[in-house]
């Protein structure tokens, strides 16, 4: 049978927990497993895994404040989802809480389970902002209208909906893992290759193209694309962590701009580092490198809308802005920022292996912004952002194209495509076919 994890504070939320583990079982083909979370010890039949089962210990949690209690268990929480996953006992999770048990919650599921796996948090926080609870996971979250505070008839529609779904989560799961084909799949490396590509709207013509030929040339790959939008990047980061790519195309390392310049969609300062750690084929460009990224108008810090200091006195150049549509305005790169951005690259893809990664270089430009006769358009910023990152890149003992054409170019797609299909097969050598301009 299907089995779902309910992870819950049992001191808490029990009759919640108990209610909804009987809506799952009455879908006949589920059975329910219910760990306890809570900050203070509870003994009931019902709970599968206590507290004293996951600490290992009879640790007392309960003088903790609430950031110590959620610190203290969410690893061991977590490493024991983790063990009933690779064992094969769970297929799907759900979860229930205000903010502290989403947050103890959400934890375990974003550290102990892959991205595939079922996971539902009902929570009194679902209709806010909830990034720091799904962060790069595909966490579903449901709102539960009223408090998780005690039984009533609007709660109880809440729970039995999550209940139901993810009992169906948790059978398409099961289902998938017994019939062996996903196993299968992953002992024979699933398609032929899956391909990571990092896109963003200014870059879309260059990897359209890259994702057709990649279709050409490797009619059994898969092509994954990730929205360069901070959360696109850190999920492609997790995703090669997980073993789930196999080669990458990241011609799209906006996001390091706004990591060094302090724009809205930064993925973090570890970006690019997942691919090096694990010695996959890659190629790397700047795609849309020329811009940094803020809300609307209103919401650029004051400092670089005065081209002054928060305080309004004068810090430095008036800056240069395009306004891309009401809720997102970009805000060119400099010549200083650009040598920032590269260093930052090269230290993240330093220990790259060279027979397996290269940095190709668009040297006619960018993104859709930067060519000539569009609003971004550098040469000089770009070429402090090229010479550096070259630079660093050669140090590292990484291989270094420098090619003509603009980045949306469709032959410059169609040949860094081609330069990653080589590395992918172990051909490529100072002989390659690879054509650049």
């Amino acid at each position: 049978m299907a089995t779902v994890l309910i992870l819950g504070t049992c001191d808490t939320k029990l009759d919640e927990l108990l209610y909804t583990k009987t809506q799952i079982e009455s879908h006949s083909t589920c059975t329910v497993l219910i760990m306890d979370i809570g900050r203070n010890s509870t003994s009931h039949p019902d709970i599968n895994i206590t507290q004293s089962d996951i600490l290992g210990s009879k640790t007392d949690l309960s003088n903790h404040d609430r950031a110590e209690y959620i610190s203290a268990l969410a690893p061991h929480a977590t490493s024991q989802t983790s063990n009933l996953v690779h064992k094969n006992r769970i297929h799907a999770i759900l979860a229930m809480g205000g903010s502290c048990g989403t947050g103890l919650a959400t934890t375990v599921m974003r550290d102990a389970v892959p991205v595939g796996f079922p996971k539902l948090m009902v929570s009194t926080m679902a209709s806010g902002d909830v990034a720091p609870y799904i962060g790069e996971t595909d966490i579903a979250m449901m709102y539960s209208v009223v408090d998780i505070a005690g039984r009533n008839r609007v709660l109880d529609r809440v729970l039995a909906n999550a209940a139901g779904a993810i009992a169906g989560m948790a059978r398409s799961y099961y289902s998938s893992q017994s019939d062996g084909k996903e196993k299968a799949q992953e002992q024979e490396g699933g398609k032929s290759c899956r391909i990571g590509i990092s896109m963003f709207g200014v870059t879309t013509p260059a990897v359209m193209r890259a994702q057709q030929y990649f279709k050409e040339r490797l009619p059994e790959c898969e092509v994954y694309i990730f929205h360069a939008t901070g959360s696109g990047g850190r999920a492609m980061e997790r995703l090669i962590r997980e073993g789930q790519i196999d080669a990458v195309l990241d011609l799209t390392t906006t996001e390091m701009a706004d990591e060094v310049v302090g724009g809205v969609l930064g993925a973090g300062p570890e970006r690019l580092s997942a691919a090096t750690a694990k010695d996959i084929p890659r190629v790397i460009s700047v795609g849309a490198c020329d811009m940094v990224n803020f809300g609307g108008v209103e919401t650029v810090p004051r400092r670089f809308q005065s081209g002054g200091d928060d305080d309004g006195s004068d810090g430095g150049p008036k800056r240069l802005f395009h306004e891309h549509n009401p809720t997102v305005t970009l805000m060119r790169t400099t010549g200083d920022e650009c040598a920032t951005i590269a260093r930052r690259i090269g230290h993240n893809i330093r220990g790259a292996g060279g027979r397996k990664c290269t940095v190709v270089l668009p040297t006619g430009g960018v993104s859709m912004l930067d060519a000539p006769g569009q609003p971004f358009w550098d040469p000089e910023a770009d070429k402090i952002l090229f010479d550096m990152l070259e630079e660093q890149a050669k140090a590292a003992g990484i291989p270094v194209v420098r090619d003509s054409r603009h980045i949306n170019d469709p032959e410059f797609a169609q040949a860094v495509a081609e330069h990653l299909v080589q590395l992918i097969q172990g051909k490529l050598n100072d002989e390659t076919g690879v054509i650049y301009s």
